[in-house]
């Protein structure tokens, strides 16, 4: 297993290469402040105490998370709030992802960025991270940009090479491009870690290039 210094260092380096791309266009990073002020990583644990429900409470209701509507401002300027607060708050992320295609924008309205600047925001933010770099290649691959998806996918392996999910969604991708082995290998690491959903062996299976280990 590579060391986890090496690790962190590889993901930083990553990180920082992925976001420069963005950085003149528009998308500033997210800066770390003093202790206790936003923004603040969502996966510190001491990040996740009162602060954390205050935020959701007013900002990240089951109302806007299944973006019926907004509760202090439009659903797009609730979860900017949440994401300002918290740049790599994994579902505020995904919601943020899917109020892109409802309202057919990159920048939902009241949001002050694009959906891919909020990725890179955490991405840069908290390069240790394996979920959004792994939410960016999910976003990605539904615009068919499955280059950009591999990468951003490849980024998330390497923090977290283990991840179930991240193997069965790498396994789908690599099925869209016909990468039909590599497609395969996934499939089995996913489902050895206990991957629930059939999907992916279904597609294989249809494919004829399905095999037991």
């Amino acid at each position: 297993m590579r060391p986890l210094s090496c690790v962190i260092g590889l993901a930083f380096l990553l990180s920082g290469a992925l976001h420069n791309a963005y950085a003149d266009l528009g998308c500033p990073p997210a800066i770390k402040t003093t202790p206790g002020n936003f923004p603040l990583d969502y996966n510190d644990p001491e990040n996740k105490g009162h602060i954390l429900y205050l935020v959701e409470m007013a900002h990240f209701t089951p109302a806007v998370e299944t973006l019926q509507h907004g509760n202090t401002s439009s659903i797009g300027g609730d979860l900017a709030y949440v994401l300002n607060a918290y740049p790599n708050h994994p579902r505020a992320l995904n919601a943020m992802a899917r109020l892109t295609e409802i309202e057919h924008t990159q920048q939902p309205n009241r949001a002050q960025y694009s959906i891919e600047c909020y990725f890179h925001r955490a991405m840069d933010f908290a390069p240790t991270d394996p979920t959004p770099p792994m939410l960016y290649a999910i976003y990605l691959a539904n615009h068919d940009k499955d280059q950009e998806a591999l990468q951003n996918y490849q980024l998330s392996e390497k923090i977290d090479p283990d991840n179930p999910n991240l193997q069965y969604n790498m396994g789908l991708l690599y099925f869209k491009m016909k990468e039909y082995d590599k497609s395969l290998d996934y499939a089995h690491k996913a489902y050895d870690g206990g991957f629930p959903l059939p999907g992916l062996r279904q597609k294989l299976q249809k494919a004829g290039v399905w095999k037991n280990e």
